[in-house]
């Protein structure tokens, strides 16, 4: 038993080197496009975030205006104090504006928005690609986009390679079987 433990690192190499891509060789469906991470429905976002979304399609730079924020990237401890101080001035309760409750209604939105690590994402990616609307956002590509679609193409394996690697594979299993039972048994 000793000299069939001594081979378990060679059948472990050849399992790291080769199961993951023979997998990969006999599934057969095809390889599936990247999702942008910007599907609404498929980002993980919550309601609120979507709502807030939907609440400022097309002014996407609206929620830094309305809390006052210069820097798009500003942690979130600045979120915070400038909702803070936002709220201390806009709150209904407080202010004497006829459209109060409104324009808090759509501060707190920006505040949940940018909060948020998703919503601000997608927010920002909407500023990068200057969207005019979500379906835009949806729509449009990055160079990021573009360059992981190059990069899918290029990988894409055809028939030739995955039945040479299958080939590979189990030659490599009859070899190691053979070295297994010359090793692992005692001959004359």
């Amino acid at each position: 038993m000793r000299r069939c433990s001594a081979l378990l690192p060679l059948l472990a190499l050849g399992w790291l080197v080769a199961g993951p891509s023979f997998l990969r060789s006999i599934s057969t469906s095809p390889p599936s496009p990247r999702t942008s991470r910007t599907r609404l429905g498929a980002s993980g976002a919550t309601q609120t975030v979507l709502d807030a979304l939907k609440e400022f399609d097309g002014k996407f730079e609206e929620p830094f205006e309305l809390l006052g924020l210069d820097d798009p990237e500003c942690p979130k401890k600045e979120i915070r104090a400038a909702f803070r101080q936002v709220a201390r001035v806009e709150h209904p309760d407080v202010s004497d504006r006829e459209d109060a409750e409104e324009r808090f209604r759509r501060i707190s939105l920006a505040y949940e928005l940018l909060i948020d690590d998703g919503g601000r994402a997608m927010l920002l990616e909407a500023l990068e690609k200057d969207a005019d609307d979500l379906e835009d956002l949806e729509v449009k590509k990055n160079t990021m986009d573009e360059a992981n679609e190059s990069w899918d193409e290029q990988w894409v394996e055809d028939e030739f390679t995955a039945v040479s690697r299958t080939v590979f594979l189990i030659t490599m299993a009859g070899g190691i079987g053979s070295v297994i039972w010359w090793f692992g048994f005692e001959h004359e």
